[in-house]
C-alpha cells in the first residue's frame, strides 16, 4: 500500500535557517494496516504525513502509493491524486465555517464532474459512516468540537478512499468525542480502509482491536 524509501525533509535547504525535519525515513505499511505514528511535537510525524498526502514535496527519497510515486507527481496532479486515493483529516479540520454540512463534505468531489444524484448519494453514504448526518444542514459555525472533526472524518471519506491519513485527530477534542472519533476510525479498519494516525495522544497506547505502533523522534523512526 505504501513504500517509503530514504525520504529526508530539509526546510530552508541552503540557508542559514535550514532544518532538517525527516532523516532518511524507511517504511512499509500493508493495505489494511491500522499504523500509529507516536512523538512528541517537532518529532516529524505531521511532516511525514504531509508528504504522505501529497501536501508536502521531500527532499530526496520516494513515497509510492499503489504503486504511484507520488514524489515525482506534478503539483497540479497532487490534489487529483488525493481525490482518487486517500482522504485527510487535518488537526485544526479545515472546514469552510459558513458553509453546511453538506456542503463541506461535498467540495473534495467537485473536480470529479459527477453528477448531482452521485454526489449526494456519496455525501449521505460518508455522513452516515462519521455519524454526522443528522446535522447535514447546519452550517460549521454553529456546530461543537467533536460534530466539527465528525464532519472533517466524512468529507475525508466522501471519495471512498483506500487511504485515511489523520494529523493529530484529537488534539482539539475532549476525551469523549476522542473515544467516539476512535470508534469511527475502528469501524473503517474492519471495512477494509488502511489508517495511517499521528498524534501523541496517550488514548492510542492501550487500544483494543490490532495496530502497528510507530515512534518518532527527532525526524527519524525509532521504533
Amino acid at each position: 500500500m505504501i513504500e517509503i524509501k530514504d525520504l529526508n525533509k530539509i526546510y530552508n535547504e541552503n540557508s542559514s535557517q535550514s532544518f532538517q525535519a525527516l532523516y532518511n525515513i524507511n517504511l512499509h505499511i500493508n493495505k489494511g494496516e491500522f499504523v500509529i505514528l507516536k512523538g512528541v511535537s517537532g518529532s516529524g510525524k505531521s511532516t511525514l504525513m504531509s508528504i504522505m498526502a501529497t501536501l508536502v514535496k521531500p527532499t530526496s527519497g520516494s513515497v509510492e502509493i499503489d504503486g504511484e510515486n507520488i514524489v515525482k507527481l506534478p503539483d497540479e496532479h497532487c490534489s487529483l491524486f488525493r481525490v482518487e486515493h486517500l482522504g485527510f483529516v487535518f488537526q485544526s479540520f479545515n472546514l469552510f465555517e459558513n458553509l453546511n454540512v453538506f456542503e463541506n463534505v461535498s467540495i473534495p468531489l467537485i473536480p470529479l464532474g459527477l453528477k448531482d444524484e452521485t454526489i449526494k448519494e456519496n455525501v449521505l453514504n460518508a455522513l452516515r459512516l462519521a455519524n454526522i448526518e443528522h446535522k447535514k444542514e447546519q452550517t460549521i459555525n454553529s456546530l461543537s468540537g467533536g460534530e466539527k472533526q465528525r464532519c472533517a472524518i466524512a468529507r475525508a471519506l466522501v471519495n471512498d478512499p483506500n487511504l485515511i491519513l489523520c494529523d493529530e485527530p484529537t488534539a482539539n477534542l475532549d476525551k469523549q468525542n476522542s473515544l467516539q472519533f476512535l470508534e469511527i476510525m475502528k469501524n473503517l479498519h474492519k471495512m477494509g480502509k488502511t489508517i495511517v494516525i499521528a498524534t501523541h495522544d496517550s488514548l492510542f497506547d492501550d487500544l483494543d482491536f490490532e495496530t502497528t505502533l510507530l515512534k518518532m523522534e527527532d525526524g527519524k523512526i525509532v521504533e
